[in-house]
């Protein structure tokens, strides 16, 4: 079973966070300290900290692992918030296990796949490697708004997840098609992104918003795929506001039908 940490253990609401590739439940801390009237579980995703040796073969069985972390934590449904690869496995979540999700929010994911060029491939698979190095992580890191350099290692120095488990996940992400899935989920969903992101990502937000029957897109202005480390408390109160159906912040736009 996934490896995971929680808080706040007496609150009756349960958000289950997932976390981005290349990190570990930990980077959820600073959300969770502001979330204190919801039960807050952080897994290790497959491939990740102390879930390493959970296999990675896709984002359907990462979805399953997260399922069975839920099902055995027996207080379903629960609340999901996912950024960038914990959006994609959260997403396969509300398809195969609609039943143990209550209400989901999601930032930094498409819903087709991305076209990119073979030398783009190649870049992003030497860039993998380059995650071996401390140094680069960190840089990394922090150019995701992350200043916390203990958050994109493991102890003893070692990366959060291989180099091997990058490249897949990246593989994946850039392969992620659920365009079919759309009008089958009726599970309430914020979907988010940075004002700076992907065009991918941007354009998906009408899609998801029109495409799903009870689903609401915002846009953060003038930030990008890591917005949630540079704005915490923008992103605590737009969960709070989404998982207990109250008004959105004013922080985060409005985006036009496509």
């Amino acid at each position: 079973m996934l490896h995971y940490r929680h808080s706040w253990a007496d609150q009756q609401k349960t958000i289950v966070f997932l976390h981005a590739a290349g990190f570990d439940g930990r980077i959820w801390k600073q959300a969770a300290e502001q979330l204190s009237d919801f039960h807050c579980v952080s897994p290790d995703l497959p491939g990740h900290g102390q879930s390493k040796d959970v296999p990675v073969t896709d984002f359907d069985a990462a979805s399953d692992a997260v399922a069975e972390l839920i099902g055995n934590l027996g207080n379903a449904p629960v609340c999901l918030a996912g950024l960038s690869m914990g959006s994609y496995i959260g997403f396969r979540l509300l398809t195969r296990h609609p039943d143990l999700v209550e209400s989901a929010v999601f930032s930094g994911f498409q819903h087709v796949p991305i076209q990119v060029s073979g030398v783009v491939r190649a870049l992003m698979t030497a860039s993998s490697f380059m995650m071996n190095s401390k140094k680069n992580r960190e840089k990394m890191a922090r150019s995701l708004g992350v200043n916390d350099p203990a958050l994109v290692s493991q102890r003893g120095g070692r990366p959060n997840a291989s180099s091997k488990i990058m490249r897949k996940i990246s593989a994946l992400a850039l392969d992620f098609d659920v365009t079919a899935d759309l009008k089958s989920i009726e599970t309430p969903t914020l979907v988010l992104a940075g004002e700076t992101e992907h065009p991918a990502i941007l354009s998906a937000l009408p899609a998801f918003q029109s495409g799903m029957p009870h689903c609401a897109a915002r846009i953060v202005p003038g930030l990008g795929h890591g917005w949630i480390a540079t704005e915490p408390d923008l992103f605590a109160t737009a969960l709070r506001a989404w998982f207990l159906q109250e008004p959105l912040p004013d922080g985060l736009a409005d985006v036009a039908e496509g």
